[in-house]
């Protein structure tokens, strides 16, 4: 799973039920960490082994294996391992509408759209020291079964396991006023969609930091705080995941592809490929190129 936009283009599942599950790790997964992004989904994240430093809207905070945390629609966040590990997780990603009929729905009303809009602040992670962690865990093992297996009727059962884990989350919710202030994430937000839109040209530190309202060395340690990579790093795994998707849907040269990905020499692509993926971009498409694509310089 790649993550060239901050703000995931993807569609999670269809119109008819827009949930999706995902199972990331070794040998799958191509970064050792969840870039930072935000979709309009809420998201339910499982660590399955180590330990992981994970940034959600303004918060920062550890999570361990088996448990589960909770992304807001529409928040930024990101997570990467500790110890020197690599990431390896499951998640359930899914439209706030799923859980909720028309306007007048009192699940709408009273929990759904509270949350979505952040007044409604509801528990962030998910741990089965208790009863009701030890079901919500459960709800989302199943969750992932259903929607792997696609069982007769599955569709109805995975909706009764989100109901229930959302429930498990809003019991212990409490009521906050918004607050007037404009959060650092939103600035953090902006400068990397500036970078998803402007990838492929130069791209600057001062030109990111002015995007997000903030002088140079406030914006470089907030990007740092937030991404867990620099400015710099974060815009080559932007340009990386993009390179990636074209080795892997054309037959293009591997320079062309590297300059239109806004690396200004193949040998640069090249060095900053194999030290992200452990391989060179040729054999990067060699070992997971479709039959019949032919290899190209």
């Amino acid at each position: 799973m790649t993550n060239r936009e901050l703000k995931e283009a993807r569609h999670h599942g269809d119109l008819g039920l827009p949930v999706s599950c995902y199972r990331i790790g070794p040998p799958w997964a191509h970064f050792e960490r969840l870039d930072c992004h935000w979709h309009e989904e809420m998201e339910l994240f499982r660590v399955e082994r180590g330990r992981v430093q994970v940034q959600c809207g303004d918060s920062f905070f550890e999570a361990q294996a088996g448990e589960l945390v909770f992304f807001n629609s529409g928040e930024l966040h990101a997570a990467r391992p500790l110890d020197g590990g690599e990431m390896d997780y499951s998640a359930v990603v899914f439209s706030p509408e799923l859980l909720c009929a028309g306007e007048s729905d009192i699940a709408r009303l009273k929990y759904v759209a509270p949350v979505a809009g952040g007044k409604l602040q509801v528990r962030r992670v998910v741990r089965g020291d208790s009863g009701t962690g030890q079901r919500m865990l459960e709800d989302f093992s199943e969750a992932m079964e259903l929607l792997t297996e696609r069982p007769p009727a599955f569709e109805l059962r995975v909706r009764g396991r989100l109901l229930d884990l959302f429930a498990g989350l809003a019991e212990s919710g409490r009521y906050t006023a918004p607050s007037r202030e404009k959060p650092p994430s939103q600035g953090i937000k902006a400068a990397i969609d500036h970078i998803r839109r402007h990838y492929s040209r130069q791209l600057t530190v001062g030109e990111l930091a002015e995007v997000g309202h903030m002088s140079g060395g406030h914006f470089c340690r907030l990007f740092k705080r937030y991404t867990f990579q620099t400015p710099v790093q974060y815009i080559n795994s932007v340009r990386l995941s993009a390179a990636m998707d074209l080795l892997l849907e054309s037959d293009r040269k591997v320079l062309d592809i590297a300059l239109e990905t806004g690396f200004n020499s193949l040998s640069y692509f090249t060095d900053v490929f194999k030290q992200s993926l452990g391989c060179t971009p040729t054999e990067f498409r060699r070992d997971h190129k479709s039959p019949g694509q032919e290899e190209t310089l």
